[in-house]
């Protein structure tokens, strides 16, 4: 091969890589989601599993949630950054009224779909009171979930947890919370 034509397959072989970079970058990528086996799938869904358990028990300070996310996993509700990163993760799960026995949280319907990035998933919550010293028991809320999963060294986690309520408006893209 002469260096006239290694140079123009070089150069061939250099535009081709911008215009999928290009191409990427405006959204026209061509990358396909990975393939998740049954093993990916059920751990997925023991992830999302263990979520409820965690934040309502707030167990080990509210480690416990914090490591079902990434260490840069972010979690948003209404459209607003609640908390990034394990230690605010943490300090979402023990800021609350938590212990063995507080049960409020209950999600149905998981949907989970393959992605470029690991896996997305969407699923339905109603947090429930149940009534004490007398008090009914009500509906606190209710909603969804949309969610990103990536695998990590330890497993399934969460990169980014959206919670849209029911009587939210149309759901927006997480932005970080306004500065007071």
């Amino acid at each position: 091969m002469s260096k006239v034509n290694v140079l123009a397959a070089v150069l061939a072989l250099g535009v081709a890589t911008a215009v999928g970079i290009q191409a990427q970058r405006n959204g026209r990528g061509s990358a396909k989601p990975v393939t998740l086996t049954a093993e990916d799938y059920i751990e997925i869904q023991q992830l999302v599993a263990r979520y409820p358990y965690a934040l309502n028990s707030g167990a080990n300070n509210g480690y416990v949630m914090a490591d079902l996310f990434t260490p840069d996993a972010i979690f948003c509700g209404r459209a607003v950054l609640y908390s990034q990163g394990r230690d605010q993760l943490a300090a979402l799960a023990r800021g609350r009224r938590s212990g063995p026995a507080y049960t409020v949280h209950f999600s149905t319907n998981h949907v989970i779909d393959p992605s470029p990035e690991g896996a997305t998933g969407k699923l339905y919550l109603v947090v429930l009171d149940i009534g004490e010293d007398g008090k009914p028991s009500s509906i606190n809320q209710g909603g969804h979930y949309d969610d990103v999963y990536v695998k990590t060294p330890n497993g399934w986690r969460f990169k980014l947890r959206n919670y849209m309520p029911s009587n939210w408006v149309p759901p927006q893209p997480c932005a970080p919370r306004p500065q007071r």
